[in-house]
């Protein structure tokens, strides 16, 4: 038996029809567009699996594109300029070689020549011998022993506690005595056994741990009357100054007494290089090297 399908039936049959098409349709642009993104976002993976953190790395950010590492026991000196490694030992010819590979990551980098490896970490290091401090530790590996140092820029120190100066220059005028280059038998009325009142003595400042100077003002000893803070600050100690009393004549005389007069006026220390200047509030200066 068969049945007349109505007007209203067939349009109500249409219309679901219709839905159930519309719904299809929007699935597959779904899926389409799904495919597409997968299809994308592999695309991006892939580029970035292919990528790699090895980067051409400057050999100094010095503007004459030197960058200069050395370190003690054995002593070594290491050169890195126009991509090429230089090293100077003592027991052996000086090499150069060219860089071979450059890496860099995070606060290291890495060099690599015929026979060296060379990091350098951006971590301060003081110097074993001399007590400056650098900006990099440094670290070599050639011929199967490994060197140990600092590179880099030099630290100004913020504190001058523990340390011994003697004078190259007061107010601008040098002392010759003073800027004979550094020695282990630096010549000064500081250092016990040796005869006082030669000419052109240079007077020293000696500062303790706890920031208290003592030493010789080019023919007295003195001890007290200044006391060094951190960064930068001088000030008068409460406690005063107090000297030997031996009579001095000519230059020597008038060293002392110079030095006396500008370190008593004193109010602030800085750095230039590896040298101290004490400042006093007219900007007069009282200029020294380190002795250890």
């Amino acid at each position: 038996m068969h049945t007349t399908e109505t007007g209203a039936q067939a349009t109500a049959r249409q219309a679901r029809t219709t839905r159930v098409d519309q719904t299809a349709r929007r699935g597959l642009r779904r899926g389409a567009t799904g495919g597409m993104l997968a299809l994308g976002l592999a695309g991006v993976l892939a580029g970035c699996g292919g990528q790699t953190t090895t980067q051409p790395v400057a050999t100094s950010g010095k503007p004459d594109g030197i960058y200069q590492a050395s370190g003690n026991e054995p002593s070594w000196n290491m050169t890195l300029a126009q991509n090429m490694l230089t090293l100077e030992t003592p027991d052996g010819p000086r090499t150069a070689s060219p860089v071979l590979h450059a890496h860099a990551e995070g606060g290291s980098r890495s060099y690599e020549a015929k026979n060296m490896q060379v990091a350098i970490t951006a971590k301060a290091c003081s110097d074993s011998m001399s007590g400056q401090s650098y900006a990099d530790t440094v670290r070599i590996v050639t011929q199967g022993r490994t060197l140990t140092g600092c590179g880099g820029a030099s630290l100004a120190p913020t504190s001058l506690n523990g340390t011994r100066w003697v004078v190259t220059a007061l107010d601008g005028h040098r002392l010759a005595d003073g800027s004979k280059p550094p020695s282990d038998t630096d010549r000064t009325t500081d250092e016990p056994g040796l005869k006082a009142g030669a000419p052109d003595m240079a007077p020293t400042l000696d500062i303790n741990d706890s920031g208290k100077i003592s030493g010789s003002d080019g023919c007295n000893r003195y001890v007290g009357g200044l006391e060094f803070g951190k960064d930068g600050r001088v000030k008068a100690s409460a406690q005063g100054g107090i000297s030997t009393m031996m009579a001095c004549f000519g230059r020597q005389d008038a060293i002392a007494r110079q030095f006396s007069a500008l370190t008593r006026a004193v109010t602030h220390w800085r750095t230039d290089g590896n040298a101290l200047v004490l400042e006093t509030g007219d900007k007069k200066t009282v200029r020294l090297r380190q002795v250890f």
